[in-house]
C-alpha cells in the first residue's frame, strides 16, 4: 500500500507543468550610476562613434583624477553598427536585462524612425541624445528623451545668415536617402526669414548627375557675396562630388553638415572652400584663458593630446555624462523617474554650451554657441571671414 502511494506521488510530480525560468535582473547598486552608450563603432558611421567613445573614456579618466564624488559611474558601450533595428533591441536589453539607470544615444535617430518612439516609451529610462534631434518633449516617449546637441533648427539659423539671398543658395541631398533633418530645417528657415525657398537638388551617384551639380554650383551669385551650397549628410557620403567640385566648382562655398567628422572630410580638406557648423569651444584659441573657462580648456587640451582636435560629437558625449552625474547627485541612482525629473531641473555650463532643461524643454543646447569651422591644413579652425 505504501509502495502504491509513493508511486502515485511520483507520477503526479512528473505530470506537473514545468514552471518557466525567470531571468532575475541584477539589483541596482546604491550610489552607482550605470549608463549604456549606443554608438556606431563599425560601418560608415564609425568615426562619430569612435570620437564619442574616446570622449567617454576621457570623462572617466578626468573624473577619477578629481577624486571620488557622491556618485560613482559605470559606462557600457554597445556598438549598434548603423542598424536602427539593433538600436531598438539593445535599448530594450539595457532597460530590462542590464537595468541601466540611463542611456546615451550617439547615433542619428529621430522620433520619426519606425518603432523608436514606442521603444523609448516602453524602456522608461532617461535617454540623452548626442546627435541633432528636434525638440522631443511633445513626442510619444519624449518625456524620457533629452537633446544634448543643438536642434536642426538652431543649426539652420547659424548657416542661413551667411547668405544674403535664397537665389544664391542650393541645398543638395542624396536621392537614395530619407529626408535629411538639417536640410529640411534650412529650407524652413529660409521660408521663415524671407518666405522663399532656395533651390533643392536631390542627387544620385551617377557621373552626369554630379556634373550637373558642379555646373549649377559654378553659376555666379546674384548678390555678389558668393554662392552657398549646403550638402546634407556627412562629407564621406559626397566623396565623388567633392572630386568633381575640385575640377570645376571652386567658386562656391560649401556648407557641410553638423555631422562632419575631421577624418571623413576627404576632398573637402583642400582646394574647396568648405565650412561646417560645430560647437564654438573646439580649439584653445576659441576659449578665453580665464578661470571660468578652465574646464573647457582642460577638455580640449586633454582630448587633443590623445586623439587630435575634438569634434562636436565628442563634446556632446562628454557633456552628456556631466549632465547625468549632476542630476544623479540630486536624485540618487536607484529611481529612473526621479532621475528624469531632476534632468528637467538641470542647468549646466558644459564644454559646448550652457545647457538648460525644463518640463517643457528637453533640448538643452542654448543654440548661441555654434560656430563655423574650416580646415586650416592641419586642424579645424574658426572661420572668421564672414
Amino acid at each position: 500500500m505504501r509502495a502504491l502511494a509513493m508511486l502515485l506521488i511520483l507520477l503526479t510530480a512528473c505530470a506537473r507543468t514545468p514552471q518557466p525560468v525567470v531571468a532575475v535582473s541584477p539589483t541596482p547598486e546604491p550610489g552607482l550610476l550605470e549608463v549604456t552608450a549606443f554608438l556606431d563603432l563599425s560601418g560608415d558611421r564609425a568615426p562619430r562613434g569612435d570620437a564619442q567613445r574616446n570622449a567617454l573614456t576621457l570623462w572617466n579618466d578626468l573624473s577619477q583624477a578629481r577624486g571620488r564624488g557622491p556618485v560613482r559611474t559605470k559606462v557600457t558601450v554597445v556598438d549598434v553598427g548603423g542598424s536602427d533595428a539593433r538600436l531598438l533591441i539593445e535599448l530594450r536589453r539595457a532597460a530590462v536585462e542590464a537595468r541601466a539607470d540611463a542611456v546615451i544615444i550617439g547615433v542619428p535617430v529621430s522620433f520619426a524612425t519606425p518603432g523608436f518612439a514606442e521603444a523609448v516609451q516602453a524602456a522608461g529610462l532617461p535617454l540623452l541624445m548626442t546627435m541633432p534631434v528636434d525638440e522631443p518633449v511633445a513626442e510619444r516617449g519624449g518625456r524620457w528623451a533629452f537633446g544634448v546637441a543643438p536642434t536642426p533648427d538652431q543649426i539652420a539659423r547659424k548657416v542661413v545668415v551667411i547668405t544674403e539671398s535664397s537665389l544664391d543658395t542650393i541645398v543638395i541631398t542624396a536621392a537614395t536617402r530619407p529626408a535629411d533633418a538639417e536640410a529640411d530645417a534650412i529650407l524652413r528657415e529660409w521660408r521663415r526669414a524671407t518666405r522663399t525657398f532656395p533651390q533643392e537638388l536631390r542627387l544620385d551617384r551617377r557621373e552626369d548627375s554630379l556634373q550637373a551639380a558642379v555646373r549649377l554650383a559654378g553659376v555666379p551669385a546674384v548678390s555678389g557675396t558668393g554662392r552657398r551650397v549646403h550638402l546634407a549628410g556627412p562629407p564621406r557620403q559626397w566623396g565623388a562630388l567633392g572630386s568633381a567640385l575640385k575640377q570645376g566648382g571652386r567658386g562656391a562655398t560649401y556648407v557641410l553638415s553638423y555631422l562632419t567628422e575631421h577624418t571623413d572630410l576627404g576632398e573637402f580638406r583642400d582646394g574647396i572652400d568648405a565650412i561646417w557648423p560645430a560647437p564654438l569651444h573646439l580649439t584653445l584659441a576659441s576659449i578665453p584663458p580665464n578661470q571660468a573657462a578652465s574646464a573647457r580648456r582642460q577638455f580640449v587640451q586633454s582630448y587633443t593630446d590623445r586623439h587630435g582636435a575634438p569634434t562636436g560629437h565628442a563634446v556632446a558625449a562628454f557633456d552628456a555624462m556631466s549632465i547625468l552625474v549632476l542630476a544623479a547627485e540630486r536624485a540618487g541612482t536607484d529611481d529612473r523617474e526621479r532621475l528624469r525629473e531632476q534632468l528637467e531641473l538641470t542647468t549646466l555650463a558644459g564644454i559646448a554650451t550652457t545647457y538648460a532643461f525644463s518640463v517643457t524643454r528637453h533640448s538643452g543646447h542654448s543654440g548661441e554657441d555654434i560656430a563655423l569651422y574650416r580646415w586650416s591644413g592641419t586642424a579645424p579652425a574658426l572661420d572668421t571671414r564672414r
